[in-house]
């Protein structure tokens, strides 16, 4: 049930006596109250799409932490040239 407000600069009108008694159901408010606070909340393997995220996250951290285990490959050192000693002759 959606309700529409209009809010206007001019305050607009005063609710009647009839109005105010409507809303002054206390069973009511608690019933809302505790609807609104206390929802029925499905666990996350039953919610495909908060499973896959959850999964997705997992499956993120998973890789990062594999790839940060590797060690680095070592760079290749030039290997120095030696000239040939000059032979006497």
């Amino acid at each position: 049930m959606k309700r529409r407000y209009r809010i206007t600069p001019e305050g607009g009108q005063q609710p009647t006596d009839a109005e105010i008694a409507r809303y002054r159901d206390p069973k009511r408010l608690l019933y809302n109250y505790t609807r609104a606070v206390q929802r029925p909340q499905k666990p996350l393997y039953r919610d495909p799409k908060a499973f896959l995220i959850l999964l997705l996250i997992v499956l993120l951290a998973y890789l990062i932490s594999e790839e940060r285990r590797k060690p680095d490959a070592p760079a290749p050192v030039p290997a120095e040239e030696t000239l040939p000693a000059p032979s006497d002759g």
